[in-house]
């Protein structure tokens, strides 16, 4: 029997659909100019930004190719991102040590090896290079979006489909989900074509819609249950307005978090964002501190020091007791509370990274996280460019500022502003959020300082506040 360590990575156990600050820019990707007759172009559009899908050219995305099972294993892969990063084998992985018909030296060989040790559900004897049929697609769809977003089996309401005798029946109860998901519709004739190839551009829609599905139907834990580590990092990153890349702690996802490991979960990441400053702790005696992990004793003397936990009337911690939801929001906003009154900025004329661009814009404009729907390299510097659109493109998105019509103005420079960007600086620009220079020009490839930024996010909630539907 082959044997599976695995360790996991807090950074790859939050939320299925994050569409934050990743590794690598997804930002300056070109927009596909095959789908201009293509009913999902903006799902799919949406969907390269957040980088789940790619074409066969960085120009092409080739919406009526049919899909192969290869590529719908690499689809399901980036949607619901699943990694190697859980696992530590005893030797190296091969494809065909799970697919017999697979090649090792292919380009989807990582996604099959991906896919097989999360548990997709998928034959053994696939061929990687054959077509996959719609109904085939679903069922694999749907099967992994109730794996990993959790879904309880439901009890769908029948649809009638005109073709269902065409069904696989091993299939029917998927699509049948399906169907009451929202995921896919039948056709105008109230068909499903379930032998029919499926489309890169149907596969994609699919894809988007199960997307919005589980948006729309999370179940958090209830308030007295326990939490589990990727509930506690979900949890940190919403509350703190944070991102994944900034949980940097490993743990079993599987486990249920202590009041310890929840403690020095929190903390750890707090310093290592750079939201909590190493600050100087006058260590208290705690009665039970011979069962804290010594390396989670300073975290947990920093979390008593800030008021973030406090100990119990004994005087004892209960490290090892599992935590709730209830008790781990109490400690959360604590930490909140506590980072109002002792905010840590780095120097105002210091070009600001990504990381800190998406924080300034969240907290200045009252908005979470989750509202950031650009990708783009959370270690660069932003330029007066990308922290405009961003701004811009954020109230949009978020449904605070409406899309405007927008009388352009000329500006000096325009040729070196990204053409995909040019749209937010006029409208910034429209409602006094930029001004040009004296000169006429904008300086788009500048690095923006802090001050400037914040300026600039300053100008915007009042242009939201001079809006009509908001005097």
């Amino acid at each position: 029997m082959k044997k599976i360590f695995k360790t996991m990575t807090l950074s790859a156990a939050t939320a299925v659909f994050s569409l934050t600050l990743v590794g690598q820019s997804f930002a300056a990707a070109p927009s596909f100019t095959d789908l201009d007759k293509v009913a999902a172009k903006d799902k799919i559009m949406s969907l390269q930004q957040s980088g789940i899908v790619s074409g066969i050219t960085p120009e092409l995305f080739a919406p009526q190719a049919a899909m192969s099972q290869a590529q719908g294993i690499q689809l399901l892969v980036n949607a619901f991102k699943l990694n190697l990063d859980l696992v530590r084998f005893v030797k190296e992985p091969k494809a065909t040590d799970y697919f017999v018909k697979a090649n090792n030296d292919s380009w989807y060989a990582n996604a099959l090896i991906t896919a097989a040790v999360n548990n997709v559900e998928l034959s053994k004897d696939l061929d990687p290079n054959a077509t996959l049929t719609r109904e085939q697609f679903t069922h694999q769809l749907i099967r992994a979006i109730e794996t990993f977003g959790k879904l309880p089996l439901i009890n769908p309401v029948v649809v009638d489909i005109k073709d269902n005798d065409q069904i696989n029946v091993e299939y029917s109860g998927s699509i049948q989900r399906a169907i009451n998901y929202g995921v896919i519709k039948l056709s105008a004739d109230g068909k499903m074509n379930p032998k029919a190839e499926i489309t890169r551009a149907d596969a994609a829609e699919e894809i988007f819609n199960s997307i919005e599905y589980l948006k729309a139907h999370q179940a958090p834990a209830a308030p007295t249950e326990a939490l589990t580590a990727p509930e506690g990092v979900k949890l940190i990153t919403e509350t703190l307005g944070l991102v994944d890349t900034d949980i940097k702690i490993k743990i079993d996802p599987n486990s249920k978090m202590t009041r310890e490991s929840f403690t020095n979960l929190l903390v750890t990441t707090l310093q290592s964002s750079g939201k909590l400053p190493m600050i100087k702790v006058v260590p208290v005696d705690i009665k039970d501190n011979d069962q804290i992990d010594i390396l989670n004793t300073g975290a947990i003397q920093t979390a008593i020091a800030i008021g973030a936990v406090q100990l119990n009337s004994d005087g004892m911690f209960d490290p090892k007791a599992k935590i709730t939801r209830a008790d781990a929001t109490e400690i959360a906003n604590n930490v909140v509370n506590y980072l109002k009154s002792h905010q840590v900025h780095s120097d105002p004329g210091a070009a600001i990274t990504a990381t800190e661009g998406v924080r300034l814009i969240t907290e200045t404009l009252g908005l979470v996280g989750s509202d950031i729907n650009i990708k783009i390299d959370p270690n660069s510097k932003m330029t007066r460019e990308s922290f405009t659109n961003l701004l811009v493109t954020t109230l949009q998105s978020s449904g605070k500022l409406p899309m405007i019509k927008v009388v352009p103005v000329d500006i000096k420079d325009n040729d070196q502003i990204d053409i995909l960007k040019s749209g937010s600086i006029q409208t910034a620009i429209a409602l006094d959020i930029i001004k040009l220079n004296a000169d006429g020009t904008f300086n788009p490839k500048a690095e923006i300082s802090r001050v400037d930024a914040t300026e600039i996010a300053n100008n915007a909630v009042a242009a939201v506040k001079a809006l009509p539907n908001n005097k």
